[in-house]
């Protein structure tokens, strides 16, 4: 094989909210493609966790940050990351709410921008699971990192949270059976690759 031959480094950004089934489906794609895996909460939360750091609600924001929260710190761990490993060719899929990323152009623009690769390069996957379920899941997990967002699903599953992206993206059915999302979304995704 000539390595010259090989595709240029792809990003496939899985987002939606806790519990929708994202981290799971994420894993099964990056070993279906052989990508690499990088999730926010891996990434980031052990030491997050050892700084005494809350478990936050993302809310979306059109704008960036005057100045950068813990959240915004933790993505920009993410960001570099991945950037990182799209600078060695490395294809990576990639795995957090992007709660501001998926819903304002704008924010979307700042990500591809950060990633160093062009916009065509950089997928939107989105996990779409019904605030019910999502609810659910939480409840059987009982991770403690959920206990406010059980009690009050309303203002962590707002409208402007579990709304559709505002940019171009592939919708997975988060009910789906994980095999049925993975085929869904490759076939999706063939369709797309290949107008580009």
């Amino acid at each position: 094989m000539n390595l010259t031959d090989e595709r240029a480094s792809e990003a496939i950004i899985v987002c939606g909210v806790p519990a929708s089934g994202k981290t799971t489906f994420a894993h099964d794609l990056a070993r279906e493609l052989h990508w690499t895996i990088l999730d926010l909460d891996t990434v980031t939360n052990p030491l997050f966790e050892h700084m005494g750091g809350e478990f936050l609600v993302d809310v979306p924001t059109a704008q960036p940050a005057a100045r950068a929260s813990v959240n915004d710190i933790r993505y920009t761990c993410l960001f570099d990351t991945t950037r990182e490993n799209l600078a060695l060719g490395n294809s990576v899929v990639v795995v957090a709410p992007f709660t501001s990323e998926r819903t304002f152009p704008a924010a979307w623009a700042r990500l591809v921008e950060r990633l160093a690769i062009p916009e065509p390069r950089v997928h939107l996957a989105w996990m779409d699971t019904p605030p019910g379920e999502v609810v659910r899941r939480m409840r059987l997990r009982g991770a403690a990192r959920d206990l406010d967002k059980v009690k009050n699903p309303e203002r962590f599953l707002s409208p402007e949270v579990t709304q559709a992206p505002g940019v171009a993206h592939i919708r997975i059915d988060g009910l789906l059976t994980p095999r049925q999302q993975l085929e869904h979304f490759l076939s999706d995704f063939a369709v797309r690759e290949a107008v580009h």
